[in-house]
């Protein structure tokens, strides 16, 4: 009943704590996440990025024991549309072995990449493991919890064919970049590189860098939707409106003013998943020569070979 007609800010607040902070885990499923940042000024074009990420996904071992910390098995497709550029990429992992796809051509890693992604996967999901409560977002280092604020239930709607309640929810923003900055940190673990403004410690933003930033972030809410019989999160939906300050407008790629949008959505929830490695793909020697080429093509290098230069970070 208070579904149908709108529910207290008390009961949604419960039910935004059961969402992020429940026993059940999420072990696996397909996931669909999509980020767009609509940039405005003159150059707005060229700013502009969108990216999305889909796939199924499968937990590699039970939630506790030894193997707990094993990297999950995955089957995840990548495209990306920055200042103009689209990109398509691909990653499965086998629980043995990883593979990358770039521009429709699978490739094997060395599996010493392989060993190196999944001690890192242990290393961020070892204090989690440890942790009394364990959920699901909690093992990813981050709390959504604790920076949701405020909440407020609209009834109900289905996502994915499954019956939800719909909850929204305001940003707290200081709370929400911690959690960022453990995710980056997080990649710099990967080796994904450091964050610019990041601190010295482990590539995670500055104090001020955060300060900064929730500054520039004007206006933010979240949309929840959550079973109703599982009290699972089905899709979660982020707005914001940032105006660049000049502090931030280095960390904003320039931007003055810009309209930020994150979408994830969950189906299949503890469902079994086949991955499967790629058929016949190019030896690790390989990889490297093609990401060289990628990036010369992806910043305009057209005049270059694909055996010569020198291989530049995205920027």
């Amino acid at each position: 009943m208070l579904s149908a007609c709108g529910g207290s800010s008390g009961s949604a607040q419960a039910l935004l704590q059961e969402t992020f902070s429940g026993h059940t885990q999420i072990e696996s499923g397909k996931v669909n996440l999509s980020f767009a940042l609509g940039a405005t000024g003159s150059s707005a074009a060229s700013k502009s990025l969108a990216v999305s990420l889909n796939g199924p996904f499968q937990s590699n071992s039970a939630p506790s024991g030894a193997q707990a910390s094993k990297l999950p098995r995955f089957a995840l497709q990548l495209q990306l549309s920055a200042g103009g550029h689209p990109l398509q990429a691909g990653a499965t992992s086998t629980g043995s072995a990883l593979f990358v796809e770039l521009a429709g051509t699978w490739f094997s890693t060395p599996s010493a990449t392989y060993t190196a992604l999944e001690q890192s996967y242990a290393q961020a999901t070892r204090k989690a493991s440890s942790a009394k409560v364990r959920s699901t977002f909690s093992s990813l280092g981050i709390e959504p919890g604790r920076w949701l604020s405020n909440p407020t239930d609209l009834g109900n709607a289905t996502v994915a064919g499954e019956p939800t309640i719909h909850l929204t929810a305001e940003v707290d923003v200081p709370a929400f970049l911690a959690d960022v900055t453990k995710l980056s940190q997080a990649g710099s673990t990967l080796g994904l590189g450091s964050v610019p403004g990041a601190s010295s410690a482990g590539g995670t933003l500055s104090p001020t860098v955060i300060t900064e930033l929730a500054k520039s972030i004007k206006s933010a809410h979240v949309d929840v939707y959550t079973g109703q019989s599982d009290h699972l999160p089905r899709r979660i939906e982020v707005n914001a409106s940032i105006s660049g300050t000049p502090q931030t407008k280095p960390l904003l790629g320039g931007l003055s003013s810009a309209q930020l949008t994150v979408k994830l959505e969950l189906s299949d929830i503890n469902k079994a998943q086949t991955i499967t490695a790629p058929a016949n793909p190019q030896p690790p020697t390989q990889l490297l020569p093609a990401l060289q080429q990628l990036v010369g093509v992806l910043g305009g290098s057209t005049g270059s070979s694909s055996s010569g230069g020198t291989l530049e970070p995205l920027s």
